[in-house]
């Protein structure tokens, strides 16, 4: 069962003219399994080739025997390094992926993309955002007024827009049976709550389903970013679709986006199609501001709060 889990990619551009997010699940060549969210920033002809990049690297430095980590730090000098092209300084990535081996799995990540696991019992994150609302969170801050505030979609960190990075890596964990990996970009959570993905996901009847659902689904509510999952499953995590219940099986279409993603079969990957929006090259993107710009911000609003209550 571990070894032949259902694999399942969905990614679509959405409300956005263009599409910056990169999504990959695949066997590597010593059966690994693999599955991994980027989500660019940068605008266009920027973002979408750091997330690619940062999944090609990924996936390469992987092949060549390196741990999760030092992938990712190789895909953070890939990044880095193709930054000072002209008109792609500045552009840099989240990365999260999981890697199975034997068993049990490795999470990491660098930005505010995903790892969620779901069992019988729920669903759980797997991963730590790194971005200005889940710091301000860690103080003491409700998440209602750290989304207010203009930092809301900050990063503290990202793959590519600094010499080295810090990556956070999780596990081992084991592969436990009738469960499902779940990695997505920020389009998808931001307008669903963890408990809606799950019930979304337990109104589907595979894994392909239940990616085409919930990226459907977050469109529906109103996401306004590139929506992109990545699933694997491994058995049949319970669902509740009976008889009488229709599933929302089905892939969105919008003017922006000319049809949906096919889910991936073993060693597929997918990367962003640079036709989603012809033309559009000086559109604006996804422009998050650096850590560096966001601890500034942070030392800014610490010192204000401090001279109310001084006040």
């Amino acid at each position: 069962m571990a070894d032949h889990p259902q694999l399942a990619i969905e990614s679509i551009a959405g409300k956005r003219p263009y599409q910056e997010d990169s999504v990959v699940a695949e066997h590597l060549s010593d059966g690994r399994l693999l599955i991994a969210v980027a989500d660019g920033m940068g605008g266009h002809a920027a973002g979408e080739v750091a997330s690619a990049l940062a999944l090609e690297a990924l996936s390469a430095a992987l092949e060549d025997g390196e741990a999760l980590d030092s992938a990712f730090a190789h895909a953070n000098a890939e990044v880095h390094e193709r930054a000072r092209e002209p008109g792609k300084q500045g552009m840099g990535t989240t990365l999260t992926a999981a890697l199975v081996d034997d068993g049990e799995y490795f999470i990491a990540n660098v930005g505010d993309s995903r790892g969620y696991l779901l069992t019988r019992d729920g669903i759980r994150q797997l991963t730590e955002d790194h971005s200005f609302v889940a710091e301000a969170v860690k103080r003491g801050q409700s998440r209602s007024e750290a989304e207010a505030t203009p930092w809301r979609d900050a990063l503290t960190r990202s793959i590519g827009t600094e010499e080295r990075v810090q990556v956070d890596v999780y596990g081992p964990f084991p592969v436990g049976g009738d469960s499902a990996l779940l990695i997505c970009s920020d389009g998808l959570y931001k307008v669903l709550t963890d408990d809606q993905l799950r019930h979304i996901f337990s109104q589907s009847t595979n894994a392909r389903g239940a990616a085409q659902t919930l990226v459907a689904t977050a469109l529906e509510s109103g996401s306004d970013d590139n929506i992109s999952v990545a699933i694997a499953e491994y058995g049949e995590v319970p669902r509740t679709v009976g008889q009488d219940t229709m599933t929302m099986d089905y892939a969105p279409r919008t003017r922006e986006d000319p049809g949906p993603v096919t889910a991936a079969a073993p060693g597929a990957t997918r990367a962003p199609d640079p036709t989603d929006a012809p033309g559009l090259t000086d559109a604006p993107g996804d422009t998050r501001p650096a850590m560096g710009v966001v601890i500034a911000a942070v030392v800014l609003l610490a010192a204000i709060l401090a001279l109310l209550v001084l006040l």
